[in-house]
């Protein structure tokens, strides 16, 4: 019924008095249908929320926060060699890391290949204690307990990137405060800056500060940079798009949460 890749111009509304009170009305009665089995209403109920979305900010800034971050993902991905922030900077790792990497699809390969023995056996790889982390939340383990082991590679690597951007990460998923992730980093630094001037980054690194923005706008309950994070990722990285499709869910359904705020009164 409607194409989720209209330009945001296509959402502007041209008599905005008429057509707000029309999409607040529609957006009430489909929130009162609540149908899940009803496909063109789920869809038709997503339209109408990115309707309310963009005219309740307006054009100006969704466009400036979208600069912002399409200004701050100023790199590219390059999958064929393995940066010495993974390797410790020996190429001689270069064949267990892939071996690690390529077993990230299959939770029962990644513990198969015992990460907290592989980081024991190789200190000088700081990724692989970032894995090991990784493999605890993907088990499930114990908040307090992947702090805790987060905080003792971060004593080992207090330099390690990809160590910070998981802490940050695991930080605002329980709704605390990160530490590295920041409004003014997002606003006066790019990628490359924080990868020390790196313009191709591996994939992996792609994903953690990608991640790591992610929770950092969700606990921030920040709607409209989480909407430019997710447009910027679609225009950069379209051949990613399926490592952050749940994201992009997920951001739109805050976007249906946001407007159940501001029609609440109307």
């Amino acid at each position: 019924m409607y194409d989720e890749e209209l330009p945001i111009e296509d959402y502007i509304y041209q008599e905005p008095l008429k057509e707000r009170h029309e999409d607040i009305k529609r957006f009430k009665d489909l929130i009162e249908v609540n149908d899940s089995k009803n496909e063109d209403a789920a869809v038709e109920l997503l339209y109408t929320s990115k309707r309310l979305f963009f005219n309740h900010y307006g054009l100006d800034k969704i466009m400036a926060a979208r600069n912002t971050l399409l200004h701050f993902f100023d790199i590219e991905t390059d999958d064929d060699h393995i940066p010495p922030s993974m390797n410790g900077g020996n190429t001689e790792h270069d064949e267990l890391i892939e071996e690690v990497l390529n077993a990230m699809d299959d939770l029962d390969e990644l513990k198969k290949l015992n990460l907290k023995k592989l980081s024991n056996r190789y200190p000088e790889v700081p990724f692989l204690s970032v894995m090991k982390i990784i493999v605890m939340e993907l088990t499930e383990e114990a908040q307090k307990k992947i702090i805790n082991q987060l905080e003792d590679a971060l004593s080992i690597y207090p330099n390690d990137l990809l160590l910070q951007l998981e802490k940050d990460s695991i930080l605002n998923q329980q709704e605390k405060h990160g530490e590295f992730i920041t409004e003014d980093l997002l606003a006066n630094k790019t990628a490359s800056a924080i990868f020390n001037s790196r313009k191709q980054l591996h994939s992996f690194e792609l994903m953690s500060i990608h991640s790591a923005i992610f929770e950092y706008l969700v606990n921030k309950k920040d709607i409209l940079m989480l909407d430019a994070l997710m447009f910027a990722s679609q225009t950069l990285y379209p051949e990613w798009e399926d490592a952050w499709s749940e994201k992009e869910l997920y951001g739109e359904i805050l976007k249906v949460q946001f407007c159940k705020m501001i029609t609440a009164e109307q």
